[in-house]
């Protein structure tokens, strides 16, 4: 696939104007789809390196996984250094995990707890279930 010059400097100009962008953020402001804008930031950084297009932080992605965004700006230079903190990553994705899956979690709790008493007794009549658990008990 080849990219029009065009592209580019559409890209240069919305970037100059709205300031730093996501590819996803570039694509809507363009109306182009991502992988125009992708390819053609990619072609560019690779045959003109640190010349026209720059990484200037990464945004980190929520709600599900995946690599950090690279937000983009048209100016001449060196990409910013790209640090993750691996233990905070870590909590957030925890997080998430019990979030999604805390109905599962408590039920795995109440049968824990409820593991010691008389297994039998979920099997008894509601009206002498409070008799077997109090027998159970002395």
């Amino acid at each position: 696939m080849k990219f029009q010059p065009i592209h580019r400097s559409r890209i240069v100009a919305a970037l100059q104007e709205a300031g730093p962008m996501t590819l996803q953020e570039i694509a809507e402001y363009l109306d182009l789809s991502k992988g125009i804008v992708g390819g053609c930031i990619a072609s560019t950084r690779w045959l003109m390196p640190q010349q026209v297009f720059r990484i200037v932080r990464h945004q980190p992605v929520t709600g599900h996984r995946g690599r950090d965004l690279a937000v983009y700006a048209a100016e001449a230079g060196a990409d910013s250094a790209h640090y993750v903190n691996r233990a905070k990553r870590r909590k957030q994705a925890e997080a998430r995990y019990r979030e999604k899956h805390r109905a599962s979690i408590n039920a795995r709790g109440r049968t824990k707890a409820t593991a010691t008493e008389n297994p039998w007794l979920q099997l008894a009549p509601p009206e002498i279930r409070g008799a077997m658990a109090l027998q159970g008990r002395t």
